[in-house]
């Protein structure tokens, strides 16, 4: 378990999927941070792309925090992140392929929008940033933010009389939609760190459209219930 070791990016939603799943089954690993820009030469050469998370465990490497979880599952099965039934399993890969190939993605652009609108060079510089890898423009960002709407009413639906989005347990259905939620409201300070600059970054107004305040709280309750620590750098 000494050789377990992370490439996580803070901010990230994809990343903090993976750590807290990590964290949920008490499974050390050393962490190694990245930076956007800076560190993608590097991780492009270990994996052949420039994304992270990065799971290196024995000596393999393995990108992609789906395949990571995958992994993991089998590395330490208990407490189990996925459903015994195999409708139950389905009904969470479809809650994760919404979640980090749709609400992921539409989220990223409604920050990128935010950034390059606030006025501080910086910001503006990061902003350019993702606009350029991610092929954003204002077009994309409205179309995400009515995408955006839509799964959150989804969400909101699904949840109602609910304690979790699949069956009677925490899954990594939960984990992973709740992290998403992160860019379009950061989750409290007592749960997940953010310095006041970084934390108005995460923030849209969709995060405090009062017809999505159920969505919201019910992922406080997530990371109350479920992290098990506050997150921080």
């Amino acid at each position: 378990m000494s050789k377990t070791k992370l490439i996580t990016m803070y901010g990230s939603p994809w990343s903090e999927r993976v750590r807290w799943a990590f964290a949920f089954k008490r499974l050390p690993y050393e962490k190694q941070n990245y930076e956007p820009g800076a560190d993608e030469a590097a991780v492009k050469e270990l994996t052949g792309q420039a994304m992270v998370p990065v799971l290196i465990a024995d000596g393999k490497v393995i990108p992609d925090s789906s395949a990571i979880l995958e992994w993991l599952e089998e590395a330490k099965p208990e407490p189990a992140l996925l459903p015994k039934s195999a409708k139950e399993r389905a009904m969470v890969t479809l809650w994760e392929e919404v979640a980090l190939n749709a609400l992921g993605p539409h989220g990223r652009n409604l920050i990128t929008g935010r950034l390059l609108r606030i006025d501080n060079p910086e910001a503006q510089k990061s902003g350019k940033y993702f606009a350029e890898k991610y092929g954003y423009s204002p077009f994309a960002e409205e179309q995400s933010r009515l995408a955006t709407m839509r799964i959150l009413t989804s969400i909101r639906d699904t949840l109602s009389g609910r304690q979790y989005l699949v069956g009677d347990t925490f899954t990594r259905a939960d984990i992973t939609v709740a992290a998403m939620l992160m860019l379009l409201k950061a989750a409290p300070q007592e749960f997940f760190f953010f310095t006041p600059e970084i934390r108005f970054v995460y923030l849209d107004k969709l995060g405090d459209d009062p017809a999505f305040a159920e969505v919201f709280a019910w992922r406080d309750r997530m990371y109350r219930d479920h992290r098990g620590e506050v997150v921080k750098p």
